[in-house]
């Protein structure tokens, strides 16, 4: 027995020294960082709850944690029901279901930097196919991302972040659906349920635990998205009301080359993240079915 111990140990050794240095390590040195002045050149000067105090006065981070959370209430709901939605249609008996599935798939496996050149055309002023199909219908056009108005440049990005993540919800939300039992759709089929009935009342009820891990996922997702605003915006001349928390902290840290600022800023959204998990997980009973 101590001998399995031991090379069992063995084993998983470079695990564990992955995780500490390049896991355990930074989350601590970051919170420490954060009572700290320190601008990685020389040694951290400890000062108390000043960076925390000024974060927290400061209302750029609360225009920040607005737009972030304005982010996510977009990018999540419209995520999931898409998602949903395709999946159950790739879950029918179609041609080429394989390659539907790559279609789908392929935004997320596609760069950043390539995905906001195309999505840049789209939203261009002048000549984007957007605006061309918005001006061909009566209506005026946006400057969308660019726009003035944070809720448009902000909404913006939302739809972008959507056709770029949509794809891996799909396939964790179609593998949940090919795990429901086949009789019991049978039996629905026979009784003469239709196909809506069936995804309304047993597809989703049944996959609903599947629904809701990518729901607490993507809203993770939305409060850590970095690269479609990096992407998308210029940093150096981006304005307070369409700036996120995560933009503050890439500025704060590698730009300004104020490490305190950054890591309290970060620890901030960190705090935000886990309570509005947490709040998630309090109304799982009510949102999800789980079998007896």
């Amino acid at each position: 027995m101590r001998k399995s111990n031991f090379w069992g140990l063995l084993f998983v050794l470079p695990f564990i020294i992955g995780t500490a240095v390049f896991f355990v390590f930074p989350v601590l040195f970051s919170g420490y960082i954060s009572f700290t002045d320190w601008d990685m050149f020389n040694p951290p000067k400890f000062v108390g709850l000043k960076n925390w105090i000024n974060s927290f006065k400061d209302p750029a981070f609360w225009i920040s944690f607005r737009n972030v959370l304005y982010f996510a209430a977009i990018f999540v709901p419209l995520q999931t029901i898409f998602a949903l939605v395709i999946a159950n249609m790739l879950n029918q008996k179609i041609k080429f279901k394989g390659g539907f599935r790559a279609c789908y798939f392929l935004p997320n496996v596609t760069p950043w930097v390539a995905g906001a050149i195309v999505w840049k055309f789209l939203y261009g002023y002048d000549y984007g196919l957007i605006n061309y199909i918005l001006r061909s219908l009566g209506f005026e056009g946006s400057y969308w991302y660019d726009s003035d108005k944070w809720w448009v440049a902000i909404g913006s990005l939302a739809l972008m972040n959507v056709w770029k993540g949509m794809g891996q919800t799909m396939v964790i939300l179609l593998s949940a659906m090919q795990s429901v039992p086949k009789e019991i759709v049978e039996a629905a089929t026979t009784e003469g349920a239709g196909k809506a009935a069936i995804f309304r009342k047993i597809t989703v009820p049944m996959i609903s635990p599947m629904v809701f891990l990518t729901m607490i996922l993507s809203t993770i997702s939305a409060f850590t998205a970095f690269d479609v605003f990096l992407t998308m915006f210029d940093v150096y001349s981006l304005p307070d009301r369409n700036n996120v928390v995560n933009l503050m902290v890439y500025r704060e840290a590698f730009i300004y080359g104020k490490m305190g600022p950054a890591s309290t800023l970060a620890w901030m959204l960190f705090i935000i993240i886990l309570i509005i998990t947490v709040i998630q997980r309090k109304f799982e009973k009510k949102w999800v079915h789980y079998e007896n």
